[in-house]
């Protein structure tokens, strides 16, 4: 993999990290607000839902519902920022979808939230569809040229056999 693609994905994930580290009160607070509180009641309710209840009862507090919420974020950007040409790139792509979606179970999202994932997976969908379109034509010029650069060496042959029929 290229240095240039390895920073580009990291500089993505990075940004989506302290993105989703942004957001992750005005989250908070959408869940704490769900649950009927306001202002900062709901934003450490809300994170501390998130993180799997508060540290009292055994979750991780709002630190972890702060950090879920950057995981996913961070899960986003890498999946949005990295389309796979090889093996290996598409195995290590496959984990990391498998690794946000369980990311997705553990968390409750609000609408906003749902809407900005879904987009984001919809332009990945589209990337990868713009991408294998782009491999599908490169595919079928090189059939192509395959097929004439076979026809060309079976005309040679037939040249040469001309030529040794000659002798």
């Amino acid at each position: 993999m290229k240095i240039g693609r390895v920073v580009g994905i990291l500089g993505v994930g990075t940004l989506c990290v302290v993105t989703g580290g942004l957001a992750a009160p005005a989250i908070g607070a959408a869940v704490g607000g769900a649950m009927g509180l306001s202002g900062a009641a709901a934003t450490s309710a809300g994170l501390a839902a998130i993180g799997g209840g508060s540290l009292a009862a055994g979750g991780l507090g709002m630190a972890g519902g702060t950090a879920m919420i950057q995981a996913v974020a961070a899960g986003l950007g890498v999946i949005g920022s990295k389309i796979a040409f090889s093996a290996a790139d598409a195995a290590k792509a496959k984990k990391e979808n498998e690794e946000l979606r369980e990311a997705l179970k553990q968390v409750t999202l609000d609408n906003a939230t749902k809407e900005k994932i879904i987009i984001q997976l919809n332009m990945k969908i589209d990337m990868l569809k713009e991408a294998l379109e782009k491999e599908e034509e490169k595919t079928n010029k090189n059939e192509q040229v395959i097929q004439i650069l076979q026809e060309q060496i079976n005309d040679l042959y037939i040249t040469l056999e001309e030529v040794l029929k000659r002798k």
